[in-house]
């Protein structure tokens, strides 16, 4: 029969044998710990192309008629007058000895005071000092006594007139300028000198060639 004695000291060899056992299992190596290996995924950055912005150029094209000229300027003068002057103005020497009917032609004329303008034959244009070929406006008629001159492409009192003749006849013409009208009126007789500009231009009509005599 077992003492109490050998009974305590069986049960404290055994406590004491399992806190060895405990202890050599605790103290033994640690499990090896594999850390698993990270996977880093390297994400490229995603580049978007910028739209490239394309500028439109946009021509223009222009259709520009060609200005169909009107007619061929064969005199474009200035000069000074008097109200007691006149000048001419040949068409020989414009490049047309003779003009012929259905010939057009226009005349402009600009002047610091109203002066009359018209043709007239070559040959009586030589008279104009005459005192018979000074166009005049008397009181006791309507418009220009003309006297002896028989007048072609009238233009009365002009200071910025454009006008278009058509010719009736054959013949020499020569365009007059002139300010003596003036020297008989009140109004205008002490008029100083004065500039004027012609410009003669031939529109149209048979005569297309020059002439030199």
């Amino acid at each position: 029969m077992i003492s109490k004695k050998s009974l305590l000291f069986l049960t404290l060899t055994l406590l004491a044998a399992v806190c060895i056992t405990g202890c050599t299992s605790s103290s033994g190596s640690p499990a090896a710990l594999t850390a698993a290996p990270t996977a880093i995924q390297t994400v490229h950055p995603t580049l978007t192309a910028e739209p490239t912005t394309v500028q439109a150029t946009t021509t223009v094209i222009t259709s520009t008629t060609a200005a169909v000229p009107v007619g061929k300027e064969i005199l474009h003068e200035t000069g000074m007058l008097t109200t007691k002057s006149y000048k001419t103005y040949d068409f020989k020497a414009m490049g047309y000895k003779f003009l012929y009917p259905k010939d057009k032609i226009k005349i402009i004329i600009k002047s610091g005071m109203p002066v009359l303008g018209y043709g007239m034959n070559t040959e009586q244009s030589g008279q104009l000092q005459g005192s018979q070929l000074i166009p005049q406006y008397p009181s006791h008629i309507k418009g220009v006594d003309w006297g002896l001159i028989e007048p072609v492409m009238v233009i009365e009192k002009a200071t910025d007139s454009t006008k278009e003749f058509t010719l009736d006849n054959v013949g020499s013409l020569t365009y007059v300028i002139d300010g003596r009208w003036m020297s008989y009126d009140p109004m205008y007789d002490n008029t100083p000198p004065f500039s004027y500009e012609l410009t003669i231009v031939k529109t149209g009509g048979p005569t297309e060639q020059n002439f030199n005599f």
